[in-house]
């Protein structure tokens, strides 16, 4: 295969990347819905959303029965996921922009697989290779106060949680860019839940190289979640990819301090266990350490995104000057 054979293929990838379905009217005559006595012409019914060859009960509705319970009917899960792992930025956008009868549930979706990495973690190997994952490994043995295995019973919650801090400043950071521009923080949240399915999707792809080494595991698991992050923002938003990273460099600084202040709050860290060998710390002063550091972490996070924000907003000068001017362009029927 030569270069000029090998670009056309990566050309026809990106193309099915863009648009991977093309739906049709297969139906052009006048139908009565079975369900609701609506007259309608095309696939199905416009007030119920019966399909229109919805027939009698037979052994494919047994199998389509048994199927929808384990997310393997009508909007997959396994095809859900699989387009969120090679068209994550592109599936994103065609949900948050009113395509959602393709895709399973995004938070139904998250707490199932979420559920699957536990019983893979506590049960699977545990009960087959008869090793317990040490989760102290990979704080490099200083003790959170329980907050390790408080995210393993709790996966999907935590990913949500931590994911909804990024809601925010994502949308400071790419309000004004080239594509879904102006978006919403309800869509916000959305995007944010499709980004912690491709998380808990890695983790449960990973998890056996945690039986060798949890540090390793976090390592390469980090490293893939940085290259899906620039990935899923690049195709949702349409930036160059300077400026994908660096607004979301300001989007990750932003979330990880304030995830760590939260941390902090909400979990007794165990300082004496960073100075081996020195003084022992009184638990009232680790509480102050710990208050301390949290309101630290606060203060540049918010400085961090507020020097992004009129970095960004210099940035996307040109492109708000065009929003006002189509928006006064508009006539008021338009803008209705």
């Amino acid at each position: 295969m030569n270069m000029r054979q090998l670009k056309d293929k990566y050309q026809r990838f990106k193309q099915w990347q863009r648009s991977p379905s093309t739906f049709h009217i297969t139906s052009s005559e006048e139908h009565v819905c079975q369900c609701c006595g609506h007259r309608f012409v095309g696939n199905y019914c416009p007030c119920c959303s019966q399909k229109v060859d919805q027939g009698k009960i037979n052994w494919r509705s047994v199998h389509q029965g048994v199927m929808d319970i384990w997310g393997l009917g009508t909007r997959s899960l396994i095809y859900s996921v699989w387009q969120l792992l090679v068209r994550p930025g592109y599936m994103i956008d065609e949900y948050i922009n009113g395509k959602r009868q393709v895709s399973f549930p995004p938070v139904k979706m998250l707490f199932i697989l979420a559920v699957i990495y536990s019983f893979i973690f506590y049960w699977v190997i545990p009960g087959l290779f008869h090793i317990n994952l040490d989760l102290t490994e990979v704080s490099g043995g200083v003790s959170l106060g329980g907050y390790n295995e408080w995210v393993n019973a709790h996966y999907s919650w935590t990913l949500l949680c931590m994911s909804a801090l990024a809601i925010f400043p994502t949308w400071i950071m790419f309000r004004y860019s080239p594509r879904n521009t102006r978006h919403t923080l309800p869509q916000g949240f959305f995007i944010q839940v499709f980004f912690a399915v491709i998380q808990v999707t890695l983790s449960i792809f990973l998890i056996f190289i945690g039986m060798y080494s949890m540090i390793l595991e976090s390592a390469i698991s980090t490293f893939v979640v940085m290259i899906y992050y620039v990935v899923v923002y690049w195709q949702l938003f349409g930036y160059s990819l300077w400026g994908t990273l660096w607004r979301q460099a300001v989007v990750g600084s932003f979330v990880s301090l304030l995830g760590g202040a939260i941390v902090y709050l909400s979990f007794p860290v165990d300082f004496s266990e960073l100075l081996p060998g020195g003084p022992t710390i009184s638990p009232e002063f680790a509480k102050q350490l710990r208050y301390g550091a949290a309101l630290l972490y606060v203060l540049i996070a918010s400085l961090i995104l507020g020097v992004g924000y009129l970095v960004n907003q210099m940035a996307t000068r040109n492109t708000r000057q065009e929003m006002k001017l189509n928006a006064a362009k508009q006539s008021p029927a338009e803008k209705e």
